[in-house]
């Protein structure tokens, strides 16, 4: 937990979809609410329970995640570890991946922000290859939860394809290096 940090010395997932994102909706405010609700789910789901009592901005978000965790999680399998794929060439640290009620394996990552995203699939696929060569875990659903800073709402939750996102995260891989790792906007 804490800051993001990657030392591994290869690019990550953010760093090889980087020149899709549009990076006008990432103010400081943006990076320090998703940092701290990230944290605080991984405490929750690592059941950490030497927590500060939660910043009174975000508790709505925390909510929205405990709406979710509540309907949806039947047992955690992964959250927030880097994996590195020295074959390939990159890294990344997935949020969740667990089994939901419908007994599927699932890749979750959690997003704070209104917006939603284009390469949200790419960003899903990079993470799902890792689970599967570093870990061999195979996920079965790829999805976006979207937590709401409306109080008492359940959060949005987008559902991908995990074929389709892992060809365009390899898609976009292959012209990262090709590019020489340097094409940002």
């Amino acid at each position: 937990m804490g800051e993001y940090k990657n030392d591994t010395g290869f690019p990550s997932v953010s760093d090889v979809i980087s020149t899709w994102v549009d990076k006008q909706w990432f103010t400081e405010e943006s990076r320090i609410r998703g940092s701290y609700i990230h944290d605080r789910i991984e405490a929750d789901l690592k059941e950490d329970f030497f927590v500060q009592p939660i910043e009174p901005d975000y508790e709505v978000y925390y909510d929205s995640f405990l709406k979710f965790k509540e309907g949806r999680i039947r047992e955690v399998n992964f959250c927030e570890e880097r994996l590195v794929d020295k074959q390939l060439g990159y890294c990344g640290m997935p949020d969740l991946v667990f089994f939901d009620i419908d007994q599927m394996t699932t890749l979750s990552d959690w997003k704070t922000g209104k917006a939603k995203s284009k390469t949200w699939p790419l960003q899903l696929g990079g993470y799902s290859m890792l689970l599967r060569s570093q870990r061999n875990i195979i996920c079965e659903k790829n999805i976006i939860v979207r937590l709401r800073e409306e109080v008492r709402k359940k959060p949005l939750v987008d559902v991908y394809c995990v074929s389709e996102c892992e060809r365009l995260f390899t898609n976009q891989l292959e012209l990262f290096k090709l590019l020489g790792g340097t094409w940002k906007n």
